[in-house]
C-alpha cells in the first residue's frame, strides 16, 4: 500500500520536462517579442540584421526593464529544464557522468546569462562581455554533450540531436564573429542576425526536447 501510494504522488520527469519546457520555450518568446515592441517605437530603424538583443536589454524605459528582467527570470527556468533534460535522459540510459558534466557545464552557461543581463553593456562593457563568452561557448560545450549522447541512445529521434548541433553551429558563428568584431576584423551589423538565429534556435530546441521527451517510455 505505501508503495502504491508512493508511486501516485511521486513527480513525473517526463511530464515535469514537458511542463517546464513548455513554459520557458514560451516566456523567452513572451520577453523578447515584448521588450522588442517597447524598443521598436523608438527605433523605427529597429532590424534584426542591426539591432543587437543586448542593444534592446540597454536601452532605458521599457525595453531595458521587460528583456533583463524578463530574463533573469528566464535563467533558472532554462537551468531547471536542463536539470529536467538531464534526468530523462538518465532515464533512457545516459551515465551518471554525462549529467554530473553537462549540469556544470549548464550552470557555467546560465552564469554567464545572468552576468551579461545583470550588468548591461552601457553600465559596464568588461562585465557584460565577460558574460558572452562564458554564455555562448557554454552552450557550444553543452549542446556537443547532449547532441553526442543523445546520439547513441537507442530510440531517441534523431531530430532531436540534429537541432542540438543546429545549435552549436549557430552559436559557434555568433560567438566566432563577437570576437572577430571585438578585433575589428568584420563590422558591428556582421553578428547580429546570428544572435537572433541562436536564440530562435534555443526555443526550437527547448520544445522540442521537452515534448518528445516528455512523449518517450522508459527504456528498460
Amino acid at each position: 500500500m505505501l508503495a502504491q501510494n508512493n508511486s501516485q504522488t511521486g513527480i513525473s520527469i517526463p511530464r515535469a520536462l514537458k511542463l517546464v519546457g513548455i513554459i520557458g520555450g514560451a516566456w523567452a518568446l513572451l520577453v523578447v517579442g515584448a521588450a522588442t515592441l517597447a524598443y521598436v517605437p523608438g527605433h523605427p530603424d529597429f532590424s534584426p540584421f542591426t539591432t543587437f538583443l543586448s542593444d534592446i536589454g540597454d536601452t532605458a524605459g521599457w525595453p531595458r526593464i521587460l528583456f533583463n528582467s524578463g530574463t533573469l527570470i528566464a535563467a533558472p527556468i532554462r537551468y531547471l529544464v536542463l536539470v529536467l533534460l538531464v534526468l530523462r535522459l538518465i532515464q533512457l540510459g545516459a551515465g551518471r557522468t554525462f549529467a554530473v558534466v553537462a549540469l556544470i557545464v549548464a550552470f557555467v552557461s546560465t552564469s554567464g546569462t545572468i552576468l551579461m543581463t545583470a550588468v548591461p553593456f552601457g553600465v559596464s562593457p568588461l562585465m557584460h562581455k565577460l558574460g558572452i563568452p562564458l554564455y555562448f561557448l557554454g552552450v557550444v560545450v553543452l549542446q556537443t554533450l547532449i547532441g553526442a549522447r543523445e546520439w547513441s541512445l537507442r530510440g531517441i529521434p534523431k531530430i532531436l540531436p540534429g537541432l542540438s548541433f543546429l545549435m552549436v553551429v549557430v552559436y559557434f558563428i555568433f560567438a566566432t564573429l563577437v570576437i572577430l568584431y571585438e578585433r575589428g576584423t568584420v563590422g558591428r551589423n556582421t553578428p547580429v542576425i546570428w544572435e537572433w538565429l541562436a536564440f530562435f534556435s534555443s526555443v526550437v530546441w527547448v520544445f522540442a526536447q521537452s515534448i518528445l521527451l516528455g512523449k518517450m517510455g522508459t527504456v528498460r
